[in-house]
């Protein structure tokens, strides 16, 4: 072998092994960052189980508090219907609107019955108020503008707007009964006070009609 044919091995011969060299260091690198994506993919597989787990977890919760929050709602709509008929629109359209969102994908489980509860939170402040409201009623079949006045769930009365007819919902009847003129000057004393025209004073509940009128 010539001088020039091993300096011609010799170079090849670091070529070769620089080559060598330098994807040794790329397969190390290239492990590096494969073992690396390996833990984000086992990383990513192990939430994926638990987002599985937590989903069925859900369902299970969903498939108990559901039924619930039905029964809550079928039950506040029952009370109303059996409660003094005050607010009956108002009262109504919240029981709607209560069913209407239990049918949709768009609100959690956790806001819907928080929904139900501030509903009943607010049938449940009915009974610790005194609020007085306009509102139509049917008096001898002609629909009439009246003011009501609404004590707690322990009175509710109304006075025409023209003072003139006034009337009391009477529980056992289940029906509204006309005024005696002591109730409806109860009634229109409550009502100025409400409404400021008069000032602040002990008043007579309304809540049953005098026999004696």
């Amino acid at each position: 072998m010539t001088q020039e044919q091993i300096v011609k091995l010799d170079e090849t011969t670091r070529i070769l092994l620089a080559d060598y060299q330098s994807t040794t260091k790329e397969f190390e690198s290239l492990k590096l960052y494969n073992d690396q994506v390996q833990k984000i993919i086992n990383s990513q597989i192990e939430e994926i189980e638990n987002i599985i787990l937590k989903i069925d977890e859900l369902d299970k919760t969903n498939q108990r508090i559901v039924p619930l929050m039905l029964k809550m709602i079928e039950g506040l709509e029952n009370f109303i219907l059996l409660d003094l008929p005050f607010l009956m629109t108002e009262r109504s359209t919240r029981v709607q609107n209560l069913k209407n969102t239990m049918d949709r994908g768009d609100i959690s489980t956790s806001e819907k019955f928080r929904l139900i509860t501030e509903a009943y939170k607010t049938e449940l402040e009915y009974g610790r108020t005194i609020e007085t409201y306009r509102d139509n009623i049917l008096i001898d079949g002609v629909e009439t503008s009246a003011d009501f006045l609404r004590v707690g769930r322990i009175a509710l009365t109304y006075l025409t707007v023209d003072g003139n007819k006034g009337g009391y919902w009477d529980t056992q009847a289940s029906s509204y009964m006309k005024a005696s003129s002591s109730i409806r000057r109860a009634t229109g004393d409550a009502l100025k006070i409400a409404s400021k025209q008069a000032p602040p004073a002990l008043i007579k509940i309304p809540l049953y009609r005098d026999s004696n009128e």
